[in-house]
């Protein structure tokens, strides 16, 4: 395997592109030093939310961050516009509302996060609901057009097609009843 990633000359990209980030990052904590400080002080309950947070996706690490973010943004760029050093940073620092607000975004973040997650799940579980007496009704008035017989042997087949992989390519559909008036070729 490792031959053919050289074959393809992906390892090569993957290594020069990683050189280039470390050196893009080198560069911005030299140049914004001050700033990535006071982002990561800031940042710290993100930082919380990521080690907690063991989902592929990282919804919560997601929700929390950028909450985060916003709430630090406002003194971020209150830091760039004024200027400074880490005097100012440790001003920002000890003023109380800047800190509130700043954790206080965090913690709506982490108040979406859990909050939402059952509203949907209730939401979810409603709509499944309202869908199944749909089918039932209709369900009802198919039996209603074609008679009884075409319930027969139904709780049979949903169980068959249910225990097959059948039952997700295969829906359960009827023949029609033969009447007596028509005729067949």
């Amino acid at each position: 395997m490792a031959e053919t990633a050289d074959k393809d000359g992906s390892s090569g990209k993957r290594r020069t592109g990683s050189v280039v980030t470390w050196i893009i990052a080198g560069v911005v904590l030299f140049a914004f030093y001050e700033s990535i400080v006071l982002l990561l002080i800031g940042m710290a309950p993100t930082g919380v939310a990521m080690l907690f947070d063991r989902s592929p996706s990282r919804n919560q690490t997601r929700t929390v961050g950028y909450l985060n973010f916003a709430g630090c943004l406002p003194w971020v760029i209150d830091y760039w516009l004024v200027g400074g050093d880490f005097a100012r940073i440790f001003e920002i620092f000890v003023d109380p509302m800047a800190l509130f607000v700043m954790y206080s975004s965090a913690a709506l973040g982490w108040l979406l996060f859990f909050a939402i997650r059952p509203i949907v799940g209730s939401y979810l579980g409603v709509s499944a609901e309202m869908k199944e007496k749909q089918i039932g009704r209709v369900q009802r008035k198919m039996e209603e057009e074609w008679g009884p017989e075409i319930r027969k042997d139904a709780e049979e087949r949903t169980a068959e097609l249910a225990d097959s992989d059948a039952a997700v390519t295969a829906p359960i559909v009827p023949e029609a009843p033969a009447s007596e008036n028509s005729e067949t070729p």
